[in-house]
């Protein structure tokens, strides 16, 4: 669920810095793939509000899930794995919650997807020494000098615990609020949360950051 938010962080970084967001064309050009890239939860989010039946939204999303994969294989481009995985989970998922006639099954998947997310910034780091900020803004941030390691390891640290008791709380709340508590905790907690961890990643690594090149851009213009 992280890497949805991917699109932002040139944007956001100069927020972060400068108090005000620079966004030129080519910036602009990548946001627009948030909508290409989600659009199965965009339909989720749609069907849901509608219809308040969350195995429909569910099924909603399955069949975007779905046209997203074979749109990209007809096209002949290469299918990412991460959306077989969600496709697959969502999936088995619904098919479950069908069957028991218990819409909890799905309410399962964000507790899955979020601490499947922190087992991979923790098998990355310790197998191949990468870490979750420096994997976000690859190609978007210029450093003025290497991160230390270990701000890096306190960041990755702070990812993992904190999509670790996301994924606790969003059980919690699926099996003790509402649908419609649990639908708006969801959508609205989840994105609060990977903001605020991305907010703290700047914060904890803004002296390392160079912003320069982002203004100077903007002058240009």
């Amino acid at each position: 669920m992280v890497f949805i938010y991917k699109p932002i962080v040139p944007c956001f970084a100069v927020a972060v810095n400068k108090g005000y967001t620079v966004c030129h064309y080519k910036v602009l050009s990548k946001n627009m793939n948030f909508l290409k890239e989600n659009y199965p939860l965009v339909g989720f989010l749609a069907a849901y509000l509608i219809t308040k039946n969350l195995v429909l939204a569910a099924a909603v999303w399955s069949t975007g899930s779905l046209l997203q994969i074979l749109t990209t294989l007809v096209l002949k481009q290469p299918v990412k794995k991460s959306h077989l995985a969600y496709f697959f989970l969502g999936l088995a998922l619904l098919a479950m919650a069908y069957y028991f006639d218990n819409d909890n099954f799905i309410k399962w998947k964000t507790t899955i997807m979020v601490w499947a997310g922190a087992l991979v910034i923790l098998f990355r780091q310790v197998f191949s020494k990468k870490y979750v900020f420096m994997d976000l803004v690859q190609n978007s941030i210029n450093f003025k000098s290497e991160p230390p390691i270990s701000k890096l390891k306190t960041i990755n640290l702070i990812w993992v615990i904190t999509l670790t008791l996301f994924g606790a709380i969003n059980l919690y709340i699926a099996h003790n609020f509402s649908t419609d508590f649990w639908f708006y905790f969801k959508m609205i907690g989840l994105f609060v949360t990977l903001m605020g961890l991305m907010v703290g990643s700047f914060v904890l690594l803004a002296k390392y950051l160079n912003f320069d090149e982002e203004e100077a851009t903007s002058n240009d213009s």
